[in-house]
């Protein structure tokens, strides 16, 4: 076969795993540069591992658990993962000068040593071409390509804690790099690595948590738990390492759940909400839902020294059920955000309305028994009704408004000086009603009178 592109660079993330809460994982393809394949918590699941980038999945053995997008590798129960498509045609397209890259999140059971990972010829594990590349042997993590000297560690990892794990290999300066929780862990010069598919010319494909017989301690079946892997057809410098690093172990490292807003105020349209610090937390973000918790209205994003002080939606529906949450904002390289706080429902108050009376014609005079136009002015939408000394003026009984008035013809029944009154009921329940007198108006007897 033609000679094969000439880099090859691994990354791993081991680590304890604190079960992840809904909103805390939302993980797309990282860019540093983008991977060739990407498997993370958005797209781990029961039915095995899904390529982000749509190049390779990967299906399961022996019934490993997956929840939250991580899945646990139990090696007392041969557990493991293999990659279903040949990804040798890949680097061969690239000519001798590819580069590649990996990098995943794994928890490390306490127990645990063996195969983290595993490069392979087949899709069959421990046959035919497999070495594997990343291993735990005595708590202590050791790094190889094949057929080079391998490298031990020098930084050592805490298991049951996340860990960032990974290897850099570079064909044409011959360096293989290793790195962990984004510190170089140890270097070997002069590795001329043999690839699968050149010197052996079968595929190339990847295990996980798999057994192999060519290993660097035992090779059992691995014990831990994968929530990240990542593969680049580049050769990551150091600081792409830590780049990448910070860009993964937020998403694993999540803010602490915000306690449910507190409603501090409100009115028929406003509402101000108030909550506690969060530690490290960045910022806040806060979404007001309508009623069903669901259907999104709108969102405010409060800086860390208003979130005691309070925060003020505006624009609402008087006596309308909403619901607001709050989420922590992280600094998306130690912290990731916070999943959502539970939602607190209030309801705004019911909406006050205006009234006001006077005649058409802009005047405080009228003619007794002349037809005088009144104009009541309202706020809202409703039916106004109409009332001279105590009595319903007839003809003037719940006349809806338009265009924000309402009018009555009115013939004055007596002379002297009087007001007239009026109520409004809106045509909305969201509204309250409302009442109000004219100024006072001098009804003048007719000058034809007898």
């Amino acid at each position: 076969m033609k000679s094969f592109a000439k880099v090859l660079i691994l990354g791993l993330f081991l680590s304890a795993y604190l079960a992840p809460q809904e909103g805390a994982f939302a993980a797309p393809l990282l860019s540093n540069p983008t991977p060739i394949v990407e498997y993370n918590a958005s797209t781990i699941s029961a039915g095995g591992m899904t390529d982000a980038a749509g190049l390779t999945n990967a299906t399961f053995a022996n019934s490993p658990t997956v929840s939250g997008g991580v899945v646990t590798f139990l090696g007392s129960s041969s557990q493991y993962a293999v990659t279903s498509t040949d990804l040798s045609p890949t680097f061969h397209a690239r000519g001798v000068s590819s580069e590649k890259t990996v990098s995943a999140f794994v928890y490390i059971y306490p127990t645990g040593d063996g195969v983290i990972f595993d490069e392979l010829g087949t899709t069959t594990i421990n046959n035919s071409w497999h070495d594997t590349q990343i291993e735990l042997t005595g708590g202590v993590l050791k790094f190889r390509v094949w057929n080079c000297s391998q490298i031990t560690s020098n930084v050592s990892i805490s298991l049951n804690t996340w860990n960032y794990v990974g290897f850099t290999y570079d064909q044409p300066t011959q360096i293989m790099t290793a790195y962990v929780n984004g510190s170089q862990a140890g270097q070997l010069t002069g590795c001329a690595r043999s690839t699968s598919w050149v010197e052996n010319s079968v595929g190339l494909y990847y295990g996980f948590g798999s057994t192999s017989g060519t290993n660097m301690g035992s090779g059992a079946y691995g014990n831990f738990k994968l929530g990240q892997f990542d593969l680049y057809a580049a050769a990551l410098t150091s600081s792409q390492v830590t780049s990448a690093y910070n860009s993964v172990r937020s998403n694993f490292n999540p803010l602490a759940t915000p306690a449910a807003p507190v409603i501090s105020g409100k009115s028929a349209d406003t509402v101000t909400i108030i909550d506690t610090a969060v530690a490290n937390a960045s910022s806040y973000l806060s979404y007001l839902y309508a009623s069903d918790g669901t259907t999104f209205i709108d969102s405010r994003t409060i800086t860390t020294g208003a979130i005691g002080t309070g925060t003020t939606f505006t624009g609402l529906t008087p006596s309308t059920t909403y619901v607001v949450k709050m989420m922590a904002v992280g600094d998306l390289a130690t912290y990731g955000n916070s999943p959502w706080s539970n939602g607190t429902t209030f309801t705004t108050n019911a909406g006050t309305t205006s009234l006001s009376l006077a005649l058409n014609s802009g005047l405080t005079t009228a003619t007794y028994r002349a037809v005088t136009r009144i104009k009541a002015t309202v706020s809202v939408a409703g039916k106004v009704t109409f009332y001279f000394r105590g009595k319903k003026i007839p003809g003037c009984i719940k006349i809806l408004s338009a265009a924000g008035f309402a009018y009555c013809d009115w013939r004055p029944s007596s002379h002297g000086l009087f007001a007239v009154t009026a109520t409004f009921t809106p045509t909305s329940a969201n509204y309250l009603p409302s009442s109000a007198t004219s100024p006072i108006l001098n009804l003048s007897a007719r000058s034809n009178n007898r």
